[in-house]
């Protein structure tokens, strides 16, 4: 009985693992479910991925299941900048997966090589996106070796608070890799100065802000100084 036994379960796994995986697939897709997340923005669409796929001979709908190289198409999607993962994978209804996670830009940048692109929260280039998005702007002497410090930690103080979101429209560096903030509202720049210590700076501005600005009008002053971090300098506004 044991022998038997032993026999059967050879043959079942043998048919399991080698005669059922052999058997081709010769049906066609019928239908391909792409999935992005994290895309508050919209930089990607389902039509922006279709559209590359198709051009790239990639496209999965209508092909035959068993031609159907899901490690290709999730090479060529993740070799797109706007892409922090991708996923792909075929169904037993005949369906082709793609699960795809973007990179969600937070800064535009403009180098000093004359390059413009976006760049994410973790540090990450991204390029080609065509779409107009309204975020702060960095430009001026930047090099990619500011990218991880003086950019992010800029940045990274500003998502924080969404005051700052609305308010922080472009920043700029000089030669001395110092910063200059350029609000939306208010006829004045703002000298950060060096990035350190940039969360009590801007926390001690915006209390500037609602206490001081409030009160005598935001557009008294061209210039406010905030290189020391317990300290906000202004200079009035030539009559």
């Amino acid at each position: 009985l044991k022998y038997i036994i032993a026999a059967a379960i050879a043959c079942y796994l043998v048919f399991a693992f080698v005669i059922v995986p052999s058997r081709k697939d010769n049906e066609k897709c019928k239908e391909v479910a792409i999935k992005i997340s994290n895309n508050k923005l919209g930089t990607i669409t389902n039509d922006d991925i279709v559209a590359m796929l198709q051009e790239d001979g990639l496209y999965p709908q209508d092909k035959v299941m068993d031609s159907i190289n899901c490690h290709d198409i999730e090479n060529f999607i993740n070799e797109m900048t706007s892409v922090k993962e991708c996923q792909v994978y075929k169904t037993n209804e005949k369906r082709v997966k793609v699960d795809i996670i973007c990179r969600e830009p937070v800064l535009k940048v403009y180098d000093n090589s004359g390059n413009t692109y976006y760049v994410d929260i973790e540090g990450e280039k991204i390029a080609g996106i065509s779409k107009p998005l309204r975020l702060p702007v960095a430009s001026g002497d930047i090099d990619d070796s500011m990218i991880e410090k003086e950019l992010l930690s800029v940045v990274s103080a500003i998502e924080k608070d969404p005051f700052w979101l609305a308010q922080i429209q472009q920043i700029h560096f000089d030669e001395k890799k110092e910063a200059i903030i350029i609000p939306r509202i208010g006829d004045h720049i703002i000298e950060l100065g060096s990035v350190k210590q940039v969360d009590e700076k801007l926390e001690n501005l915006k209390a500037f802000y609602t206490r001081g600005l409030n009160t005598v009008g935001w557009n008294k002053y061209s210039k406010l100084n905030i290189k020391i971090s317990n300290k906000v300098i202004c200079t009035k506004r030539d009559k």
